[in-house]
């Protein structure tokens, strides 16, 4: 038989934890947070898949989920159709993450049960990144062949 433990006489209980609520990162539990959506695409030959991502996000939270998504989609929107939509993926992510770059710090929000326990960590640059190589080789290698093809009309036959 187990027995309950009894608090001590005038000791409060622990408050109960609640989800992340608005205003508050869906991730980390901090605040301030802007709601906010990132996209990325990924395709092959004539299929393609668009991802999203959308929620409450603090700055450290949203900037890590921007770099994420900006390099998933630098590194496999090549490869089909989808490129068609890379520009304008990059374009539309740019423009919201500049509501969350004016954001103040994130904060810790007591009483918030969030899925991780401090706000995630940006990591690199998204031209450090595998995507950013990536995109590097593929417009390098554009300009190659198109200026070769210009080369070769312009030679005389």
């Amino acid at each position: 038989m187990s027995t309950m433990p009894v608090p001590a006489p005038g000791a409060m209980p622990p408050p109960a934890l609640r989800p992340p609520a608005d205003g508050e990162c869906q991730f980390c539990g901090a605040q301030p947070a802007a709601h906010t959506q990132y996209q990325s695409v990924t395709s092959i030959v004539i299929l393609y898949v668009i991802s999203s991502q959308r929620g409450w996000m603090c700055r450290n939270c949203g900037l890590a989920t921007f770099r994420h998504h900006t390099n998933k989609s630098l590194v496999g929107g090549w490869w089909g159709i989808g490129v068609i939509a890379i520009p304008i993926m990059l374009i539309a992510n740019r423009l919201r993450l500049g509501r969350i770059l004016r954001l103040a710090p994130p904060q810790p929000t007591p009483g918030v049960a969030a899925q991780l326990p401090a706000p995630l960590d940006p990591g690199k640059p998204v031209m450090t990144r595998s995507g950013g190589i990536v995109t590097i080789v593929v417009l390098a290698s554009l300009v190659l062949v198109v200026a070769c093809g210009v080369l070769v009309a312009l030679l005389p036959s």
